[in-house]
């Protein structure tokens, strides 16, 4: 107990150093430059003059500023270490600190690491001006009575140790008595922890405040801590389930919505003209793709599939079925849509890249005004299948445009921000590469690369 005490106070004796150091490192470099020495100086006599030992505080043995050259600037014992001279060392140790201190480019506490009252603490801030080294702050902290405390408590507790064996003798029946009780619940206790049913634990009734009374305090208020981590993790665990099951409702929600719209159009067009055989014959398939889409985007997210997953191929003419499925998309606004592919007939592609292309033609569509152009383009450059979904809407602004491709990120009132994220994770997934050019006002430019396999043609 003595040890573990004696550390944790030198850990924080040697904290409180270095705050010290990082307080007077805060305005240190712009005296530096203008060469205040005095306001240096003021610095560490008012820093010490503000911890007296009277009031129970840790002396300051010493404190200095050096240049970069190992000169005083500062110190505080000025008549000892006249300002201007390089510091000098006293011994092999204070050398070797002095070495660390100079050397470092990081906060760090250097200690004596002596069981003595000789002992101390010292804080080591650098000092950078514009990324210019410019020296070094040291703030040196007694712990002798840190030392002295420690020697109190040390007696203190070897001569409860005696009375305790000597009263022990005589009394150890009564004494072991006391004993068995609140050790058997502690040993429950740490039976319950093994089973992981901390929140069943009962507190240890304290009777007498003598050391086993102090020891069910500290177990009961361990207990207490553990119980509540327990909760705490519970907690975490249902928040994070219920996270996840956010982002699928949401994903499902994002996708279905794609062609769900396109396929109400082209519904409400059939009601409105029943008897017109060439409509029916160019919306029916248009509704079954959309439906089987639909039918496989929930399959594929309720069955906990990743948004990677599949080696699906199929042919490049099935993504110009997307063409009258998203001219349906745009509803009543009149907007020109040029359809451009220019690919080999015989070309296959992952099944992805009709994903791909349906929710960039569908974020297009959304962001163009009534009267403006859509133009989609496909076509092959070597081993690749270039897509480029073109809009002349009000384009993207530059401070937002490193966040598109961000989960959740989202400039729609009603978006969910996955649209873009999934595009990015599909075209990832297949060895792609996907870029942005846009100007305010002038419109946007998704450009599209992902490797592709020709058939030959029997």
């Amino acid at each position: 107990m003595i040890v573990q005490d004696w550390k944790r106070f030198h850990d924080v004796l040697g904290e409180k150093a270095l705050l010290l150091s990082e307080s007077i490192a805060a305005t240190t470099p712009k005296a530096m430059l203008r060469k205040d020495y005095w306001q240096l100086y003021q610095s560490l006599k008012n820093m010490a003059s503000g911890r007296p030992e009277a009031k129970g505080n840790h002396g300051v043995i010493t404190a200095m500023i050096l240049d970069a050259e190992g000169r005083i600037q500062a110190h505080l014992h000025p008549a000892d270490n006249p300002m201007g001279l390089p510091f000098t060392p006293r011994n092999r140790l204070e050398q070797e600190f002095y070495e660390q201190a100079m050397s470092t480019r990081t906060p760090i506490v250097l200690s004596s690491d002596s069981f003595s009252k000789t002992g101390f603490q010292e804080g080591v801030v650098p000092l950078f001006s514009d990324q210019k080294y410019l020296g070094v702050v040291r703030v040196r902290l007694s712990i002798a009575q840190l030392y002295e405390k420690a020697t109190s408590t040390a007696i203190l507790i070897l001569a409860l140790i005696f009375c305790f064996v000597i009263i022990g003798s005589a009394l150890g029946t009564i004494v072991s008595r006391r004993m068995v009780k609140p050790l058997t619940a502690v040993t429950q206790g740490l039976e319950a922890v093994g089973r992981g049913e901390m929140t069943e634990f009962s507190p240890i009734p304290i009777k007498e405040r003598d050391e086993i009374g102090r020891l069910s305090v500290t177990f009961n208020q361990i207990m207490a801590e553990l119980a509540e981590k327990k909760m705490l993790e519970e907690e975490i665990a249902m928040n994070e389930k219920l996270v996840a099951l956010g982002r699928i409702t949401a994903g499902v929600a994002h996708e279905v919505n794609n062609p769900l719209a396109g396929l109400l159009n082209c519904i409400d067009t059939l009601r409105k003209h029943p008897n017109d055989k060439d409509l029916i014959d160019r919306y029916l398939p248009v509704i079954d793709q959309g439906l089987h889409r639909i039918k496989e985007i929930v399959h594929n997210l309720l069955v906990g599939l990743k948004i990677e997953g599949g080696d699906e191929s199929i042919s490049i003419q099935r993504i110009d079925k997307l063409h009258d499925l998203i001219a349906a998309e745009s509803g009543d606004k009149n907007i020109d849509f040029i359809w451009e592919n220019n690919t080999d007939q015989n070309l296959h592609i992952p099944g992805k890249t009709e994903q791909i292309v349906c929710n960039l033609l569908k974020n297009a569509v959304e962001i163009v005004a009534d009267g403006g152009t859509v133009i989609c383009n496909l076509h092959q450059s070597g081993p690749f299948l270039i897509i480029e979904v073109s809009d002349n809407g009000p384009g993207i602004p530059s401070n937002i445009r490193s966040k598109l491709f961000d989960p959740f990120f989202t400039t729609k009132p009603d978006g969910t921000g996955l649209g873009l994220w999934i595009i990015y994770r599909l075209v990832q997934s297949m060895e792609g590469i996907i870029e942005i050019k846009s100007e305010e006002g002038q419109g946007t430019t998704f450009h599209v690369a992902i490797p592709v396999i020709t058939k030959k043609a029997a």
